[in-house]
């Protein structure tokens, strides 16, 4: 499959998706009949998760390891350009919230990888499809 193919077949799993996500949405307002402090209620319950998705480096540090595995610090470093002082702080935050995970080499003194859970691994594939739509959108003018 060419490049253009993959795109096109990424361009229907992300619509897939979408309208996918859509429909249960709807069907849960429907059901629920949703107020204004229900919503509400729901934001702020979603507040912590766009706030540490949203920061410098969270994105780059999840599809680093979700692409390339388990990495040390220097090589996350490498292929995110982040700064050491940022680096450490994400991966911090991303190990106490459970998506990454520290695992010391065998055999080696102080030499560690970091690799994604299970959760940290769904989040960063469930973020592609916004990903990709956004910059879609941006590519077409239809975004600033």
């Amino acid at each position: 499959m060419g490049e253009s193919g993959l795109w096109e077949e990424v361009e229907k799993k992300v619509s897939r998706v979408i309208e996918g996500v859509e429909a249960t949405l709807r069907e849960f307002v429907e059901r629920e009949n949703l107020s204004v402090a229900d919503a509400k209620r729901i934001l702020e319950e979603l507040a912590p998760s766009f706030s540490l998705l949203a920061k410098k480096g969270v994105l780059e540090v999840l599809y680093t390891l979700l692409l390339l595995g388990p990495l040390s610090f220097t090589r996350i470093l490498e292929s995110t350009g982040l700064n050491r002082r940022t680096l450490s702080t994400r991966l911090k935050q991303l190990q106490s919230e459970g998506l990454v995970v520290k695992v010391r080499e065998e055999g080696v003194e102080g030499s560690s990888r970091y690799a994604l859970t299970e959760a940290g691994k769904a989040t960063a594939l469930l973020a592609i499809p916004l990903i990709y739509y956004i910059s879609k959108q941006k590519r077409r003018g239809d975004l600033r």
